[in-house]
């Protein structure tokens, strides 16, 4: 189940930096993050950190809950 959350949150990411149109390279740029580091949170391999999750929101223009749709704990 956490891997799942980790999977669809990754992917929640993916592809909201995809519709604003900004590569990997950029957003790992833009916040301050490795290339590894973003490609990894996009396949759900690790946890964004709040900050992490906080900078993202800033450069995507959107608010943080955006990157947990769809997603129960329950």
């Amino acid at each position: 189940m956490k891997d799942d959350i980790k999977y669809k949150l990754g992917r929640n990411i993916k592809i909201e930096r995809i519709r604003k149109d900004i590569t990997q390279e950029e957003f790992a740029e833009k916040i301050d993050m490795s290339l590894s580091y973003i490609s990894k949170l996009e396949q759900g391999l690790t946890s964004p950190t709040a900050l992490a999750l906080f900078k993202m929101s800033k450069v995507l223009d959107i608010p943080m809950e955006e990157f947990f749709k769809g997603i129960d704990i329950i």
